[in-house]
């Protein structure tokens, strides 16, 4: 079965993990899958717009924040962070892997929230942090780019040099930039899954190349 993030009356979230069926998602909806790229952008969506992005459209983006109950939104996983936030009539889901997370697409997002509901709707805002790698599996080489950027970027308890590599703990940064944010420490969870150890979850690094979690959205009429 899915893990259920949150089926109140406003919200249906689910997250798919390995061998999980789709059958409980409401087909009837029509749907907003983008093609990820590991960047920081997100797609806005509302009653106005959302035909512009549903399938078979395929819109860059790894962010979806949701406004509107007429499509469903959903993002694939396997290693990377899924990051949810939402509110009253809203939800954001984020594709936070390290480039992601290096570039604050957490914040970034929780910037987007504020611009368009304001400061309250940040304040009150819940957020869930999904399976990831975990900090003992996650390590890069020293000299590459990326690896730099990361080391700048992220909080000196979020990384660490052992045997000639940098280890990075992706799900505690993506927790320091959501309180950075404006988010309040009670209103985020994390499920502690290290999707390169957990049975339950496909890890890219374990050799799982194709196949992929997903989270799922969608907002109650």
């Amino acid at each position: 079965m899915p893990l259920i993030i949150d089926t109140t009356d406003t919200l249906d979230a689910r997250f798919f993990m390995k061998n999980d069926s789709f059958d409980t998602i409401n087909n009837s909806l029509p749907l907003i899958a983008p093609r990820q790229l590991h960047s920081s952008e997100i797609l806005c969506v509302n009653d106005e717009n959302f035909s512009e992005y549903v399938l078979p459209a395929h819109p860059e983006a790894d962010g979806i924040l949701l406004t509107t109950s007429r499509t469903g939104a959903a993002l694939r996983f396997a290693d990377c962070a899924p990051v949810m936030l939402w509110g009253k009539k809203w939800v954001m889901i984020l594709h936070s892997g390290y480039k992601g997370t290096v570039l604050n697409i957490s914040g970034l997002g929780l910037g987007l929230v504020k611009k368009k509901m304001g400061d309250y709707a940040v304040k009150a805002a819940r957020a869930w942090i999904g399976p990831c790698i975990g900090k003992e599996h996650y390590c890069r080489d020293i000299a590459d780019e990326w690896t730099q950027k990361g080391v700048q970027s992220f909080g000196g308890k979020n990384f660490d040099v052992r045997d000639g590599k940098i280890y990075f703990d992706i799900a505690g940064e993506i927790h320091s930039q959501l309180l950075d944010g404006g988010i309040c420490e009670e209103n985020i969870t994390s499920s502690g899954l290290d999707t390169f150890t957990s049975p339950q979850c496909y890890s890219y690094r374990r050799g799982d190349t194709n196949a992929r979690m997903t989270l799922y959205v969608r907002l109650r009429p």
